[in-house]
């Protein structure tokens, strides 16, 4: 699913495809996370990467994110 590219510390990372099939969204939304600086990448050329830490601590904020929501608003809808 992810890919191993050759670094001193083979760190493994995902495409911005991958995390959007993952996250069951579009392609635009991945980009938008990144360039608001919720979701950590690095670009590489005209494409960015996202190492498989930096994506699960973008899957904790956004846990977090979405319990303070439900404790504060509980009738409100959740949109991610």
């Amino acid at each position: 699913m992810y890919s191993k590219l050759q670094d001193s510390s083979m760190r493994e990372f995902f495409s911005v495809q991958e995390v959007a099939k993952l996250l069951n969204v579009s392609h635009s939304a991945v980009l938008y996370h990144i360039r608001s600086g919720n979701l950590k990448a690095e670009q590489v050329g005209k494409i960015y990467i996202i190492a498989k830490e930096d994506f699960g601590d973008f899957l904790k904020s956004q846990q977090k994110k979405k319990e303070k929501k439900s404790k504060k608003k509980p009738d409100e809808p959740l949109l991610f």
